[in-house]
């Protein structure tokens, strides 16, 4: 019977279409960011993603104590709220010339299972949801990809798989030492 009210009330069957109508435009824009949220970040002149629920922090890069002997995608040690991470420039990993941090560089903390990790970055671009298809890189194509390169999008970002990536052999300094 309230209803019948409200449906014949023409004011209130104004209000009642403009929320009908403003609630089909959020349905409408929640359903543009369906797909995996990913963080977009630039490091060197190339474009990078990663799955926004693997990056637990972005911070200005604090001091880095390099560590010697070590492959040059190894920036050094830092300390990130007491615990001891190593940061990484995947430029190397992925036969880039690496190059040193730059003022104002960012260190993206980084979590995958256990092993925490900072990657370097240039600058932040956005968190978005990736919802088009990955293309395969060309060097996946050739066979000399990285397993944990999963491809480009169509904004020419390459997207990394984070457990992949920190599961890399190459990552694993003195790893004969430890077993």
């Amino acid at each position: 019977m309230l209803l019948d009210l409200l449906r014949s009330d023409p004011t209130a069957q104004s209000v009642l279409e403009a929320r009908a109508r403003d609630l089909a435009r959020s349905d409408t824009a929640g359903k543009a960011e369906s797909g995996t949220p990913t963080l977009t970040f630039t490091l060197g002149g190339g474009s990078y993603s990663l799955p926004a629920v693997a990056v637990r922090e972005v911070m200005p890069l604090p001091p880095v104590a390099p560590l010697p002997a070590t492959p040059p995608f190894i920036v050094g040690l830092t300390n990130v709220r007491g615990q001891l991470v190593a940061a990484i420039d995947p430029r190397p990993l992925l036969e880039i010339p690496a190059a040193p941090p730059v003022p104002g560089c960012l260190l993206l903390v980084i979590k995958a299972g256990d092993i925490t990790a900072g990657l370097l970055a240039d600058s932040v671009v956005a968190v978005r949801h990736l919802a088009d298809t990955l293309t395969p890189t060309p060097a996946a194509n050739a066979g000399r990809g990285q397993l944990w390169v999963r491809g480009v999008d169509s904004s020419l970002s390459l997207h990394l798989d984070v457990d992949l990536l920190l599961a890399d052999l190459r990552l694993a300094i003195n790893a004969e030492a430890v077993e």
